[in-house]
């Protein structure tokens, strides 16, 4: 008898868990709501629909993204690897045009023979069934009852935001330059919106006197870090922005040669490069709002917009009280993966869906000492969401996590990191084929 589960969520790390588990031969039932029943931040029903930001930031493997996503490579991962078929330029950066890659997981979802999609609310738990919850962090209200009745625990939760998307024939390019940070690549990638001294003030002055949608109390210590909106960050100082995401550094304008005060890029949303998104500018503000404020940057002056930014409500569970480090829930056959265990991120949110695919295999194979080495980075990424930890907040995955290493050099330091997570993932091999139960 071949072995099936159900996984629940066609995002990320519900595609990415399902491709494994079906590819090592487990009959796969993989559930989506959408289009049925929508969120608050999706816009389509497709699968592996990005919602964010199309970027998967950094590949150079001198970062911690970088390494992280070339772990995942190593190890197989189907999405990366779609990933990287759907990429857009963005200079040392992963970022996708979104509809090649949703219809790319769609494709590789729809033809595997042993995943069943079933396009349907999953409304309900049953702690002996075999179970992937991979619903992220927009989890439809009954699932989430049924989640949170289950594991006796109290929802946990925060606010992100989305960046807008503009339409490059309604740019002023004429107020505009083309240039990678440093003159990186061969190519520019990124559209470079300047602004001078008294511009840059008027627009953060204007953010931090603006109206926003859900301008509630309770939201401020709520705001993921990692993440935070715009005029949040305006409020936390006028400097604050030109040192985030307006920061000039390694941007001279070719047009009067030198370094703009404050700069706002663009990155191409697609392959045809007819829409950019506004690079760290997710926001809460009113959409007319937003159109109001941006148009004060003079390259944006009469920006047509295709999509403005908006903020949702993310539920995650608190992992280390509730999940053993296999990431299943204790007492029962569910797993959890993905950005409702705390990993916040799309990279992250693969890793998960993949750990959790391998730590399904090695138990239906009866392999309880399984584990994936310390030194990998979904080692170390998972040590975190269920290592006991009684502030336990959502983290993208950084170098902080991994086993300390005994240098004095900073720049050192990561290289052995660098070192080590690869040479503990050698020999590893986290899919052997399934042979059925």
């Amino acid at each position: 008898m071949t072995a099936k589960i159900r996984v629940i969520g066609g995002g990320l790390s519900g595609c990415e868990a399902a491709l494994q588990l079906a590819d090592a031969g487990m009959d796969v039932e993989l559930w989506e709501m959408r289009p049925t029943v929508t969120t608050p931040a999706h816009k389509t029903g497709n699968l592996a629909e990005l919602v964010c930001s199309n970027s998967f930031k950094g590949l150079a493997l001198t970062s911690a993204h970088g390494i992280f996503k070339e772990e995942l490579r190593l190890m197989g991962s189907r999405l990366i690897a779609l990933a990287m078929e759907s990429r857009v330029p963005a200079g040392e950066s992963l970022a996708i045009d979104r509809d090649l890659f949703s219809a790319a997981v769609e494709k590789a979802i729809a033809s595997h023979p042993r995943i069943t999609l079933r396009r349907e609310e999953a409304d309900s738990l049953d702690p002996r069934e075999l179970t992937l919850v991979a619903t992220g962090p927009l989890s439809s209200d009954k699932l989430t009852q049924s989640l949170f009745s289950l594991i006796g625990s109290e929802r946990l939760y925060f606010f992100d935001s989305i960046a807008p998307v503009v339409e490059l024939d309604s740019l002023d390019l004429d107020q505009a330059f083309a240039k990678n940070r440093w003159d990186k690549g061969t190519e520019p990638d990124f559209l470079n919106c300047p602004l001078d001294k008294e511009t840059y003030f008027a627009f953060v002055e204007a953010l931090v006197q603006a109206d926003t949608v859900e301008a509630k109390p309770f939201e401020k210590g709520q705001l993921f870090e990692g993440c935070l909106p715009v005029e949040e960050m305006a409020r936390r100082g006028p400097e604050t922005l030109r040192y985030g995401p307006m920061r000039p550094i390694g941007l001279h304008d070719p047009r009067t040669d030198k370094r703009p005060f404050a700069v706002i890029q663009l990155r191409a949303e697609n392959r045809q490069r007819t829409l950019y998104n506004l690079v760290g500018f997710q926001t809460r503000l009113k959409w007319g709002t937003q159109k109001q404020i941006f148009s004060l940057v003079p390259a944006l002056k009469n920006a047509a917009y295709a999509r403005f930014g908006a903020m949702h409500r993310n539920t995650f569970l608190n992992s280390p009280q509730v999940l053993e480090p296999s990431l299943r829930i204790k007492g029962t056959r569910i797993y959890c993966a993905g950005q409702l265990t705390g990993a916040e991120g799309y990279t992250e949110a693969i890793g998960t869906g993949m750990y959790a695919a391998s730590m399904i295999l090695a138990h239906e194979r009866g392999e309880a000492s399984f584990a994936w080495p310390e030194a990998s980075c979904l080692g170390a990424l998972t040590r975190h969401l269920t290592d006991p930890n009684p502030d336990f907040q959502p983290m993208n995955f950084n170098f902080g996590l991994l086993p300390k290493v005994e240098t004095r050099s900073k720049k050192d330091k990561k290289g052995i990191q660098i070192e080590n997570c690869l040479a503990a993932l050698a020999d590893f091999r986290p899919f052997p084929a399934f042979a059925g139960c």
